[in-house]
């Protein structure tokens, strides 16, 4: 597991099969279609409540897949009172000194209801208005929301919110229902309006009455008994999930199914056309799963889920990387690494094989387990991910992360199988110009062996690279673009295609959200410089992408950003090109690029003589930038360039005559306004289409 970076906070689809769309609605009734829009809403529950001291347990929960939700909570901010809960408290005030306690026993049952509309959110108790204020960050859930009963919070961070009682009954409605309304309503009897979703378990289920949800999944100690839902405040909850027909995603894949959560260290393998993308993921507070997705040309994705998971009595997983058998003819096996952490113990090393590259088994601990040698590597230190490249004599070569003794003068760990599996360390080779990190891969480009190697270089992480002449070193921090990638991604991953060497990594919003970057060229120049560049293959990004006419609006004299018209849909993506007259003069004017996220901050991609880049936050007028990244890649790009800017969301990528300057977030996702600064000509632009719904 890549340790350097470990961040803690960590969709629109257009439904259509090939461009055609496809209604997942029953009839014109909103009980039964899909299609869902709830932004103005009603959340009640009848409830008694076991305790008046538990602390953050929700009723009712809705939850969508950025873990965004609003709830109906018990005393997580205050003692004994109820509030709207809601992902870090966006729609929740914190005075709640006006709130009644609640005085309720568990023999008492008590309605609490909270109306969402529009700017306001009100809370009803037993009819009663309980709490009335502003909602200034109004939250809609669609398709794609799950309802928790019993549990405020699932995600990336765990379960958290248990309640401890029992529910009655659990409703949703599709509008704000108004203090009349919520006074008439009784448990067991439907009456006008109806509402979108409705358990009652009466007949000892948690199904929907109205068929807009599946069956819930009772979890933990949760049970259903004389018509209630009784809930320990430990591990008890029902989760009802809506099904998710699979995706296909384009540019800056992220995963999406709750027992992956968010993903980290990628690596990715081609067999017979098809790109498998494997990533590490965890699905609560750490790294406990092995997930992937496939596609067909690098670009557009289709999420399948989890393939590997944490073993009980291990304390996390470690990344891995595939490869083939040496015997491939004979055993058609593919083999794939990874580690385990037990509490208190070393990190070691275990391997799972596969025919398909999909279904993955583990291969026995005590007979393939590899452990740490202690000859060369300290018994106690980082033994993780092993990447191979091929052996001369026959087998496999492998480097991988590890902790070598000082006297070895090495910084990872180097050995060899001859049969994929079996594995023998060997000495580390030596290392110069960096200090301890993690091995990302190694392959051999032209007569050299490069390393991605992560590390930090001035204070920064970043994934270095390290030349050697043979494969077993010594290795030397590369004398021209050491810092081959840093700032918002990590861990890039050798990718050998017939197209030449290519390399993943994966691109981290400033929300701790993970996404995969779009896969790079290897450029390799005369003096042996390694860079990375534009891969033909993402033309296929454009290829079913729309169009867009821009029509630039004039430089007004206070400000020197000049803003397009359009608003641009960055939910989706989008791609910008043109050219730019490089500044010659070290003092001139830098040019470049201004992509906005609120109305009076965005940020600004400057390029300045020779290509140097600085990329920071400025004002919408052009003024008061403060930089936050400088790129210089060290080469010569000419008097004038050719860009690329691809956004969506808050990422963006930036290159100029294809080779790239900077993977970047920005501070918030953008708004979809784009300007530019100075001068900037030839501009092209496409409108990514939206993510698919494919028919399996």
């Amino acid at each position: 597991m890549s340790m350097l970076i470990h961040l803690i906070f960590g969709s629109f689809l257009w439904y259509a099969v090939f461009g055609v769309a496809v209604s997942l609605a029953a009839d014109n009734n909103p009980a039964t279609n899909s299609a869902l829009d709830l932004t103005d809403k009603t959340l009640v529950a009848w409830a008694y409540p076991g305790n008046l001291t538990q602390r953050g347990g929700s009723l009712l929960t809705l939850i969508d897949e950025w873990e965004r939700f609003d709830a109906v909570v018990f005393g997580e901010r205050s003692l004994g009172k109820w509030m709207a809960g809601s992902d870090f408290f966006h729609r929740t005030p914190a005075d709640q000194s006006a709130y009644p306690p609640e005085t309720a026993d568990d023999k008492t049952l008590v309605q609490i209801a909270i109306a969402y509309k529009k700017n306001v959110i009100i809370i009803y108790r037993n009819s009663r208005q309980y709490a009335r204020y502003q909602n200034v960050k109004p939250q809609s859930f669609d398709q794609d929301v799950t309802v928790l009963l019993g549990l405020r919070y699932i995600g990336h961070e765990g379960k958290i919110g248990f309640f401890a009682g029992a529910i009655e009954e659990a409703r949703i409605y599709g509008s704000a229902l108004d203090a009349e309304t919520i006074a008439s309503l009784k448990p067991n009897i439907l009456s006008e309006p109806k509402p979108l979703a409705h358990w009652t378990f009466e007949d000892g289920t948690a199904d929907d009455s109205m068929q807009l949800f599946p069956t819930g999944k009772l979890h933990g100690h949760a049970c259903i008994a004389d018509g209630k839902l009784h809930l320990d405040g430990k591990d008890s909850y029902v989760e009802i999930r809506r099904p998710r027909p699979p995706v296909i995603q384009n540019m800056f894949y992220k995963a999406r199914l709750p027992q992956t959560g968010n993903m980290w260290d990628t690596w990715l393998y081609l067999h017979n056309g098809t790109y498998y993308l494997y990533y590490l993921a965890n699905h609560g507070p750490k790294w406990n799963n092995i997930s992937m997705a496939t596609s067909p040309d690098g670009v557009h994705w289709k999420e399948i889920g989890r393939v590997l998971s944490k073993e009980k009595g291990y304390d996390w997983m470690g990344t891995g990387s595939t490869w083939k058998s040496p015997d491939f003819d004979k055993d058609g096996k593919f083999f794939m690494n990874f580690s385990q952490q037990w509490p208190g113990r070393p990190q070691t090393i275990f391997f799972a094989e596969s025919k398909d590259l999909v279904h993955w088994q583990r291969l026995d601990k005590e007979k393939y387990e590899f452990k740490q040698d202690p000859s060369w590597y300290k018994p106690q230190g980082r033994w993780d991910c092993i990447y191979t490249i091929g052996r001369p004599d026959g087998g496999l070569y492998g480097y991988w992360t590890a902790t070598p003794k000082t006297h070895t003068g090495g910084r990872f760990g180097f050995g060899q199988t001859l049969d994929g599996a079996r594995w023998k360390a060997l000495p580390p080779p030596q290392v110069y110009g960096v200090g301890s990190g993690e091995v990302g891969a190694v392959e051999k480009i032209g007569n050299k062996y490069y390393m991605m190697f992560g590390t930090r270089l001035a204070g920064v992480h970043c994934m270095a690279t390290l030349v050697s002449d043979k494969p077993e070193g010594p290795f030397y921090a590369a004398k021209k673009n050491l810092g081959l990638l840093t700032g918002h991604t990590y861990f890039s991953r050798f990718f050998p295609t017939p197209d030449g060497v290519l390399v993943n990594h994966h691109s981290i919003a400033r929300n701790g959200q993970v996404y995969f970057g779009l896969l790079k060229s290897t450029v390799i120049d005369e003096e042996g410089t390694l860079r990375l560049g534009w891969w033909k293959g993402n033309e296929k990004i454009k290829e079913d992408a729309k169009v867009v006419e821009l029509s630039k609006l004039p430089v007004k004299a206070e400000s020197s950003v000049a803003m397009f018209a359009e608003t641009l849909n960055v939910a989706d993506g989008v791609v910008l090109e043109g050219r730019m007259t490089l500044p010659t003069l070290q003092n001139a004017k830098p040019l470049g690029l201004y992509v906005s996220y609120s109305a009076k901050l965005g940020t600004a991609i400057l390029v300045h003589p020779g290509g140097r880049s600085v990329l920071g936050v400025i004002k919408a007028d052009g003024t008061g930038f403060k930089a936050e990244k400088k790129v210089d890649r060290q080469m010569n790009f000419g008097a004038t360039a050719a860009f690329r800017l691809l956004l969506k969301e808050s990422l963006l990528e930036f290159y100029l005559n294809d080779i790239l300057i900077e993977c970047y977030s920005l501070p918030a996702n953008a708004d979809g306004k784009i300007g530019l600064i100075g001068d900037v000509t030839d501009l092209n632009a496409w409108q990514v289409n939206p993510a698919q719904i494919v028919d399996d």
